[in-house]
């Protein structure tokens, strides 16, 4: 960073009051429905809005054809539905049904933050033109809610759905593919379904973080989707701005997170003194006015956390095979996904080593592949990364505070506390 530590002048500023974040009351038994044996859990239901008239659900309304339908861990998406979808896809007949395994990748506790149902299932057939295995993503658990955090959850999916269908025409970018997208409507929560990436490569550790040359290979493939995104803007009017309250919620925890790191060591004078990030205005206005400054505007990932990303087996180089969840996709500027992608997940160690040598490899690979009539200098770049290393330390805190129950994150806290320091040294210094 070529931050220096200075001897501080405390300066005391009030911390900003965090957002009210109220816990969701317990919600009621699911309603009962035929489906086989598997892990079940709470999920936010779908929410209707104008979806509805753009697709009508597959399913039938039939209570008998409904009662032969085997439902995958209590969703609304049917063994038998998925059948189909593949049997149109591959242009297949299934005589029988295959055996088939169905698992939760993801379990959330009832009243955390989660936004989808995330299932692998397995199948036995012997077709290699037929994926062995598939990844869904679903609203899931219908009607169980009807509230504003619901409707957050549907919005945010519906963006995800819209960024895979643009993500489907370039085959460069690191996403993963789609084999199919459902809409949500009235009657059905809406699926995607995609490969299992799990089959060619090696999901990573969010506590641990990347290794320097995982991360390296990331910004390679981010500079790719940042480029492909000047040249090809049609995901512009699709993929809308993040809403207030994603930013609202990343801090609301705020007190939270200073009592936590006061706890680990960290003086509260870095808190004093970097009150001003944790603000859902300064997040919100840095993430979407940013580009106006530190041109070009550009289709920003987001999340390029250590746990998003896949990296190829047996890959000594620690290449990515891909990066998954798209949700937090927004139109921005590229100092946003760099900032996280480093900060988030390199050791303190390794990003004050490294830094310097990463942004020019992904300032090269920017240039080498921007449209002619873009010119983006180092010192841009430089620039830029500088420019959301704040943000990047605020949304890393609060990844700390979601998983500090969870065991050995010291890694991480190790990381949090490095950002801090960093970001105190560097506002001191901004302060003459």
């Amino acid at each position: 960073m070529g931050c220096r530590p200075s001897t501080p002048e405390v300066v005391t500023v009030t911390p900003p009051d965090p957002p009210p974040s109220e816990a969701p009351s317990d919600p009621p038994p699911p309603k009962p429905r035929s489906y086989r044996p598997s892990i079940a859990s709470l999920q936010i239901p779908t929410y209707q809005d104008d979806l509805s008239s753009e697709c009508m659900s597959d399913r039938s309304t039939d209570q008998e054809v409904q009662e032969n339908q085997d439902y995958l861990c209590g969703t609304d998406v049917s063994l038998q539905w998925l059948l189909q979808t593949f049997a149109d896809k591959f242009n297949k007949n299934f005589e029988e049904e295959p055996q088939w395994i169905t698992e939760r990748l993801n379990r959330p506790k009832w009243d955390e933050y989660a936004t989808s149902t995330v299932l692998r299932v397995t199948f036995g057939w012997e077709d290699e033109e037929l994926p062995k295995s598939v990844v869904l993503k679903t609203l899931a658990s219908k009607d169980l809610r009807d509230d504003e955090e619901a409707k957050y959850h549907y919005l945010m999916f519906k963006r995800e759905c819209n960024v895979y269908d643009w993500t489907q025409k370039y085959s460069r970018l690191p996403s993963p593919r789609i084999f199919h997208i459902k809409r949500q409507t009235k009657d059905f929560s809406g699926v995607v379904v995609m490969e299992d990436i799990g089959e060619r490569g090696v999901q990573q550790d969010a506590i641990k973080g990347l290794s320097v040359d995982a991360v390296r290979d990331l910004l390679r493939h981010l500079a790719v989707l940042h480029t492909v995104s000047m040249k090809h803007t049609g995901w512009s009017t699709t993929v809308a701005d993040l809403p207030p309250s994603y930013y609202a919620y990343l801090v609301a925890n705020y007190h939270d997170m200073m009592n936590f790191f006061e706890r680990h060591d960290v003086d509260h004078s870095r808190f004093v003194e970097t009150a001003k990030y944790f603000s859902a205005e300064y997040l919100q206005v840095t993430s979407t006015e940013a580009a106006e400054k530190l041109p070009p505007r550009v289709f920003v990932h987001g999340e390029p956390y250590a746990s998003n990303v896949f990296i190829v087996n047996d890959s000594k180089d620690h290449r990515v095979a891909a990066v998954i969840d798209w949700t937090e996709s927004h139109s921005g500027c590229f100092g946003e996904d760099i900032a996280k992608a480093i900060c988030w997940n390199l050791s303190t160690k390794d990003r004050l080593d490294c830094t310097t040598a990463l942004l020019e490899e992904y300032h090269a690979h920017l240039v080498a592949n921007s449209p002619e009539d873009y010119h983006i200098t180092m010192d841009v770049v430089r620039k830029a990364f500088d420019t959301f290393f704040p943000l990047a330390m605020v949304t890393f805190f609060s990844k700390v505070i979601a998983t500090k129950n969870k065991e050995d994150i010291e890694p991480m806290i190790e990381r949090a506390k490095g950002l801090i320091q960093n970001v105190y040294t560097m506002s001191k210094l901004l302060e003459g």
